[in-house]
């Protein structure tokens, strides 16, 4: 089996890009926590991509995986920052509605489609600070307190500002799958799976057996929220 973040031998990552994963530290922004899985550096540059333009969402599983420990004790609804739709359609897939999918697969929040997105905008990846600029989300349904926005990338926060300025909730949180910060100047796009790309691209359906099986054998008030005292870190049988 191949990595699925390289695509060298190793299952589901090899050990090279197991050791480049880092944890990010948590972040603030206009007075709104933001946790991430991981830092984006390494592996987890390629797992975003992979999961971004090749619809690999195995790489989601792993991303969401790490993601789940960021959730506020006090989370309501999963709400992702949804891509636009020239993109969905160009690629193929939502990658934030993917996120959002397998942490509530892990968790038993639901997730909320309360934002809609314009066909298109200016591409942010990459951009520096003073070219980014807000995005004209709209609200489609109410959004309760205590929302968690749903995003793959977090770097100046232009994306998940819009969608919180959009949503217009109480106590809302943002959780990411990877936190850039300052850009690492060390990081390069990874170009090309490799490998076998249809056993990659091969959609995941079903639950992960020991998260599903952890969640059943709690209490029906703790199913809906997975609190900080329940997290501990994923096995890869969790995410294979």
């Amino acid at each position: 089996m191949l990595c699925l973040a390289c695509a060298m031998p190793g299952w589901p990552l090899c050990d090279p890009c197991v050791a480049s994963l880092r944890r990010a530290p948590p972040a603030e922004i206009g007075g709104v926590p933001v946790e991430a899985g991981f830092r984006h550096v390494g592996a987890a540059v390629r797992l975003v991509q992979n999961l971004k333009y090749r619809r690999s969402l195995r790489a989601g599983r792993i991303l969401a995986a790490a993601m789940v420990s960021g959730l506020p004790a006090d989370a309501t609804v999963l709400v992702p920052a949804p891509r636009s739709f020239v993109r969905r359609v160009t690629y193929g897939i939502d990658q934030a509605r993917v996120l959002a999918t397998e942490v509530s697969k892990l968790t038993g929040l639901e997730v909320l489609d309360a934002l809609g997105a314009p066909l298109w905008w200016k591409r942010q990846a990459g951009a520096i600070r003073e070219d980014r600029h807000s995005i004209d989300f709209r609200r489609i349904v109410s959004v309760p307190a205590g929302a968690v926005v749903v995003d793959d990338v977090f770097t100046t926060g232009a994306t998940v500002m819009s969608a919180i300025a959009a949503a217009d909730a109480r106590r809302m949180s943002v959780l990411v799958a990877t936190s850039a910060g300052t850009m690492d100047s060390r990081t390069r796009p990874f170009h090309s799976l490799g490998g076998d790309v249809a056993q990659l691209r091969e959609t995941i359906g079903t639950r992960s057996r020991t998260a599903l099986t952890r969640l059943q054998a709690e209490p029906p008030q703790e199913r809906a929220v997975i609190a900080p005292r329940l997290v501990r870190p994923t096995n890869r049988e969790e995410i294979g």
